[in-house]
């Protein structure tokens, strides 16, 4: 469903869920809604979203049992109209993009209609089976385990905070990494993190930038290994710079609290013949900030190459991005669209990853979202922190084509 249909699929529900919220004098909410929590909404929380709104997780609230989702029901639904769960997802049917993880738009009727309809829970003898939080190597036991030098303390008074580790591997020859993950010490404040190899003699910052991304972490985003016609050089003698957020949610306000997370190298099974590079797409000009204001920017392919990913660099948050490639007859072929959000940046694999042909353009448009449209849904935006991001950089992943095999 796209964001145009979607907002006026849920113009309705909109205006239904202002009458319900303005209605006085009534101790509860009517149940209008044809749909229970035990029979319909559990099964769409229990499935989805498990890996954060669970007990111990990163989300600010477990959606497991109905006396822990209810209270929330007004929030979901403001989320859910905004577009901002899941977060930072591609848009459906516009690109190639795997691992969309997007509902359905059964399940985001189910949500809705029963969020608007005084969340009826359903038979009060019902027992449903409990959800724990599963925090695992969700591609099994790493080739390579490489536990953070210490614990890191985050202390009572602080809420937040962003951390670079570094970690050797120890490897005397150069190795191929198909795949990266991470396995929170602590996952109720592990709330992203990004890998890279780390340049020799060149510290990395926040403001440039870590040189060569292995994986963009985020909680209930599986890691996307490999196929074999490529990998991560990781050569010998190399170090890993890890690069931590953490972030306590209300429950843990005034507590201090520790971690010592786990990154995980799966590696190629044998040296793969062609390197994954990153293209560099990037504008020097300052990003707007009004709605009517876009920016298109583009690189253009100096060879035949298999675009295999594309991943923000640096991105401010709320951002309508748009990727295409314009081919060299002039045909376009949309590559992926989404909107950015803070602290959730993700790396976003083609499946079929498409063949370009040198001489295509990558054309980048970024539109700044209305902030008065989500100030209606979801109220003020929370103060953003000092240091954002002024220009806008995402790097296209991809493999050379030898002597244009494919190109189209």
């Amino acid at each position: 469903m796209t964001k145009p249909t979607r907002l006026v699929v849920f113009g309705g529900l909109i205006v239904a869920a202002s009458i319900l919220a303005t209605e006085r004098g009534e101790a509860h909410k009517p149940i209008t809604s044809k749909y229970t929590y035990n029979d319909d909404v559990f099964p769409i929380f229990r499935d989805r979203c498990p890996r954060c709104h669970v007990p111990g997780g990163v989300a600010p609230m477990s959606l497991m049992t109905y006396e822990e989702a209810f209270p929330w029901a007004e929030s979901m639904r403001a989320e859910l109209v905004a577009d901002h769960m899941p977060p930072a997802n591609p848009e459906e049917g516009y690109g190639p993009v795997r691992r969309a993880h997007s509902l359905s738009p059964r399940d985001l009727d189910v949500i809705l209609t029963w969020a608007t309809g005084g969340n009826p829970r359903g038979a009060l003898d019902q027992k449903l089976p409990a959800v724990t939080l599963k925090n695992e190597w969700m591609l099994g036991t790493p080739d390579l385990a490489l536990q953070l030098p210490a614990e890191y303390h985050l202390a009572a008074d602080k809420m937040e905070a962003t951390e670079e580790f570094t970690l050797a591997p120890g490897t005397s020859e150069t190795r191929w990494i198909r795949a990266v993950d991470l396995l929170p010490g602590t996952p109720a404040i592990v709330r992203s993190a990004v890998i890279y190899v780390k340049t020799q003699g060149q510290p990395t910052t926040q403001s440039t930038g870590p040189d060569r991304v292995l994986s963009r972490w985020l909680p209930g985003q599986d890691p996307d290994p490999l196929s074999a016609e490529a990998a991560f050089q990781l050569p010998a003698g190399a170090q890993l710079g890890v690069r931590i957020h953490y972030k306590k949610t209300w429950q843990y306000e005034g507590k201090a609290l520790t971690d010592r997370s786990t990154v995980g190298l799966y590696f190629s099974p044998e040296r793969t013949t062609q390197e994954l590079l990153a293209i560099p797409l990037s504008t020097d000009a300052p990003v707007k900030s009004a709605p009517s204001e876009r920016q298109i920017f583009s690189h253009t392919l100096d060879q035949d190459v298999r675009a295999l990913a594309i991943s923000p660099d640096q991105v401010p948050a709320n951002l309508l991005l748009q990727v295409e490639a314009v081919l060299p007859g002039g045909a376009r072929t949309p590559l992926v669209r989404w909107s950015t959000r803070a602290d959730w940046d993700r790396r976003y694999w083609f499946d079929p990853s498409p063949v370009l042909p040198r001489g295509t353009r990558i054309e980048v448009v970024a539109t700044p979202e209305d902030p008065d449209l989500y100030t209606a849904i979801l109220g003020p935006p929370p103060a953003q922190p000092a240091a954002q991001p002024t220009v806008l950089r995402l790097a296209l992943d991809v493999v050379p084509v030898k002597n244009g095999a494919g190109a189209q």
